[in-house]
């Protein structure tokens, strides 16, 4: 279950990155293109259900971002793995000025529009553009390497992964020059207004000349009219929620980190592998046989980077007084897809305990997402496959 709801709720926030960005390509043809694209492109997410997808989306995918966190053995991670973790614990100190800004929009009854995002993002706060900017990239990073490992251990990713890779480079780079180009307009308006406003000065000036200047103005409304916030204050308002969310962040990033922490600190054991054609290595009991491998630099496959999805790290076990804990429901199920012979473990989901494991790597280390479905079992290089 936790699984499933991982994947769903990553693919439906990068159906929802990937939509946002094809509608600011539109800023090739025009600000007013991007308006006129946005109901047709965003409709989906802006409708309350839609809405409440998305959110409860969003929510799953960070908490459960956290688990994986708390969860994790070792800090030493592999550079996909760097890059996807970076990438995702700075989205939200990108992301709350958006959405603060956006509900604080709709509480003073603005509609938000291309048409006055762009003059806003382009003149006015161009720091709020480039960190709109940075907040995508960044999204549209995690989820290519997020829906990347996920696609390609499914059967059909040898067909279509080599026409969706060019989607992964033009989607974004298309949305930049749209955001440029449209930023471009917004500057060019800019300058015209000027020349606008004195061609139109003449006649508002006759006109207001030929008015009758006894006749009295209109009374303001004053039952009707509510305390409105200064630009200032609306500003500062605005500063303080920002801050406040990215306290509370830092705030619960750091206690997970010290939970990690103390779930490891009681753990002063130690497990020695021994693995077919070498090498053998000792590292802390409570690791998994993919973390140790992958700390002491041996070779092993897996395609889906430790998920339990695609079974390359199967190891063989041969020997050894180490105890080792059940195949919990997520790794029997991928043995048993994959067909895993008696004895065959999954190296990123086997942590043994203290003592001696000797194991044999059944695939070799250098299985492609193309092979996965069609090899029944690749053999191991005849030399080590120490890294």
């Amino acid at each position: 279950m936790i699984r499933t709801i991982r994947i769903v709720s990553g693919l439906v926030l990068f159906a929802f990155v990937t939509m946002h960005l094809v509608n600011v390509a539109f800023g090739l043809r025009s600000i007013e293109a991007m308006d006129d694209a946005r109901p047709w492109l965003m409709a989906v997410w802006t409708n309350p259900l839609g809405s409440i997808v998305l959110t409860a989306a969003f929510l799953a995918h960070f908490a459960l971002g956290l688990v994986a966190i708390y969860r994790r053995n070792t800090l030493r991670v592999s550079a996909t793995d760097g890059v996807q973790i970076v990438a995702s614990l700075v989205v939200i100190p990108l992301l709350t000025p958006h959405v603060v800004g956006t509900a604080l929009a709709a509480r003073f009854g603005i509609e938000p529009s291309f048409a006055t995002l762009i003059p806003y993002f382009w003149i006015w706060a161009p720091e709020e553009g480039l960190r709109q900017v940075l907040l995508l990239a960044f999204l549209w990073i995690h989820g290519c390497v997020g829906v990347v490992t996920w696609a390609r251990v499914q059967p059909w990713w040898s067909r279509v992964g080599a026409f969706l890779h060019p989607f992964a480079v033009a989607i974004p780079v298309l949305a930049l020059l749209g955001f440029v180009e449209a930023g471009n307009q917004a500057i060019q308006a800019l300058d015209a207004a000027p020349a606008i406003a004195a061609d139109a000065a003449t006649p508002a000036v006759a006109e207001a000349g030929s008015a009758d200047e006894t006749t009295p103005a209109e009374p303001a409304d004053e039952t009707s009219a509510e305390p409105q916030l200064s630009r200032a204050e609306i500003l500062a308002f605005f500063s303080r929620v920002n801050w406040t969310v990215f306290t509370l962040y830092l705030g619960v990033l750091a206690a997970v980190l010290v939970a990690r922490q103390v779930r490891l600190a009681g753990n002063r054991n130690t497990i020695r592998i021994a693995f077919a054609d070498g090498p053998s290595v000792s590292a802390r009991a409570g690791l998994s046989v993919l973390e140790i491998a992958e700390q002491r630099n041996v070779a092993i496959a897996h395609l889906c980077r430790g998920r339990a999805r695609c079974g390359t790290c199967r190891v063989h076990l041969t020997g050894g007084d180490a105890a080792l804990p059940a195949p919990d429901r997520e790794e029997a199920q991928t043995l048993a897809r994959v067909g895993a012979a008696a004895g065959e473990r999954l190296a990123c989901q086997l942590r043994p305990g203290p003592g001696m494991l000797e194991v044999e790597r059944v695939l070799a280390p250098y299985v492609r997402p193309g092979d996965l479905h069609h090899i029944p079992q690749a053999v191991l290089p005849s030399e080590g496959t120490v890294a």
